[in-house]
């Protein structure tokens, strides 16, 4: 970012050029006069000299400074799009308007959602009793709050439930997207004594076949 400064003495024009930036020679040759022109060496061809220059910017009327700037991210902006802050740019010449600075939007991988235009996708976990019997799940929102969704009794691992209005608003209307949350059932790996006998009771009255320990090579 360069920042102007108004410092030092006033501009005068150049006495060298008469304000032209440019100077012309005359010399004489063997084959007559010939006549060159170049940059001006007092004021570096700006026409313009300032006797007392600024011993901060050296008369150049602007230093290089990386400045912080506080933005409002609209709500529902998405990875990939800019946002235009008009006059946050870099100064003209010679006090001209400043230009704009364009600011591109990265967003950060969040752990438990994935976006898909407005709508927001997320994975919910449920036990094996919840699949089968139904239960009051809370839900956990792009705001940081949770609602309570029941999902009906033999929920299928996979199963897609959607909440109306909870996803991403758009950044340019009223409309918002949704949240669809998908269930998988977590299979527990490690049941104690009890769990093991329920399990086998329930596989029999779902006529089952419970199963069966393998006997080790002693057990005969």
């Amino acid at each position: 970012m360069v920042l102007v400064l108004n410092l030092g003495t006033s501009v005068t024009k150049c006495s060298e050029c008469n304000g032209t930036g440019r100077v012309t020679q005359v010399q004489n040759t063997i084959l007559g006069q010939m006549q060159t022109t170049r940059t001006c060496s007092t004021c570096h061809g700006t026409g313009e000299v300032i006797k007392e220059p600024c011993e901060t910017c050296k008369g150049r009327g602007k230093v290089r400074k990386q400045p912080k700037i506080t933005i409002k991210i609209p709500a529902g902006i998405d990875n990939g799009q800019n946002m235009v802050l008009k006059g946050e740019g870099e100064p003209g010449e010679k006090g001209g308007p400043n230009g704009n600075l364009n600011v591109y939007i990265r967003l950060k991988r969040n752990s438990i959602f994935t976006r898909e235009g407005k709508n927001v996708m997320c994975d919910v976990p449920i036990t094996i009793t919840q699949a089968t019997l139904g239960a009051n799940l809370e839900i956990p929102l792009v705001d940081g709050k949770k609602e309570t969704y029941k999902i009906p009794e033999g929920t299928q691992n996979g199963t897609k439930f959607v909440l109306k209005g909870k996803g991403f608003k758009g950044v340019h209307s009223s409309s918002v997207g949704d949240l669809i949350f998908t269930t998988y059932v977590q299979i527990p790996k490690h049941l104690n004594k009890e769990q093991r006998e329920l399990f086998t009771k329930l596989a029999k009255t779902m006529n089952e076949q419970p199963p069966v320990k393998k006997r080790g090579f002693f057990d005969w």
